[in-house]
């Protein structure tokens, strides 16, 4: 199974959103790193054919997907990061309904909107009304609706949003149990959320592709370069304005900064191993959080 893009391109009138952009994709989870307005939202709407591009193509093993049409739509589970749902509906009522409109038949439906509900932590409020539930539980609906089927391909935009923690290590390791056989697309700001499930991380800066590689390849271009800094309280805003500041501690110790910097930033830093995160914000900088 393999996920093809061939230099696709969109513009909003004289704003390039997506410049040219190529990636294969074959099982397991990649992530989309970038800030707001990197062409995120715009490749996902363009593989979901919310949006046509203006140049290039996505084929599904090797043919072209717009000629597919339904063929690769039946394929395709998508999560919208704000998704519209029907507040008079039940939680199970509602997946039955995307469950007609998959055309998912209705014993393989009865099977799995049991196991995704279960999946997603929300089996005890199968008979609620969706207009009950909190953001959280709508996120993990959402996912569920994204799922049912049992699509080739999953698209999801920001899927962790507005989880507490126990509810976000759920949902990541379900995604990565269920990616062994699935190509899944994670759009997110959450970076830790991916950093030990994405097979690649593509990073994309004003449409463009500025990186991408495993997790682990990307960590280890800034080996060393990566301290942890003890400061005075009345020190920090001047190692700000001259270093990128990754975080921010204060102990019983007093205050220690985590520093992105090519050299010692002073004679008592000490180097720290570095995170994925903290090679999101040598590419992007700290605006981009």
């Amino acid at each position: 199974m393999k996920l093809e893009f061939e230099k696709v391109s969109k513009s909003y009138g004289k704003t390039k959103a997506l410049i040219g952009f190529s990636a294969t994709l074959e099982p397991g989870v990649y992530a989309l790193l970038g800030p707001n307005g990197s062409g995120k939202s715009t490749l996902m709407n363009i593989l979901t054919d919310n949006l046509k591009a203006d140049e290039g193509r996505i084929t599904f093993d090797g043919e072209d997907v717009l000629k597919l049409g339904g063929r690769f739509r039946e394929k395709l589970g998508f999560m919208p990061q704000y998704p519209g749902m029907y507040g008079s509906f039940t939680a199970e009522s509602f997946l039955w309904y995307v469950a007609e409109l998959k055309a998912v038949p209705r014993e393989k439906a009865k099977k799995d909107i049991a196991e995704v509900l279960e999946a997603v932590e929300l089996s005890d409020a199968a008979g609620k009304r969706i207009s009950s539930f909190s953001g959280g539980m709508k996120q993990r609906l959402a996912l569920a609706q994204a799922v049912l089927g049992d699509p080739a391909v999953l698209v999801l935009d920001e899927p962790t949003a507005g989880l507490d923690p126990k509810q976000r290590i759920a949902v990541r390791n379900y995604i990565s149990k269920i990616a062994f056989n699935k190509i899944v697309i994670i759009a997110t700001h959450v970076v830790s959320d991916i950093e030990f499930i994405a097979r690649d991380v593509i990073m994309l800066k004003k449409g463009v592709i500025v990186d991408n590689a495993p997790p682990a390849e990307l960590i280890s271009r800034i080996e060393g370069r990566v301290w942890r800094v003890p400061a005075a309280p009345n020190e920090v805003q001047a190692l700000q304005s001259r270093f990128t500041v990754t975080n921010i501690q204060k102990d019983d110790r007093g205050v220690s900064l985590r520093i992105l910097a090519d050299e010692a930033p002073a004679p008592e830093a000490e180097p720290v191993a570095p995170s994925l995160e903290d090679y999101y914000l040598h590419v992007f900088g700290e605006a981009s959080t």
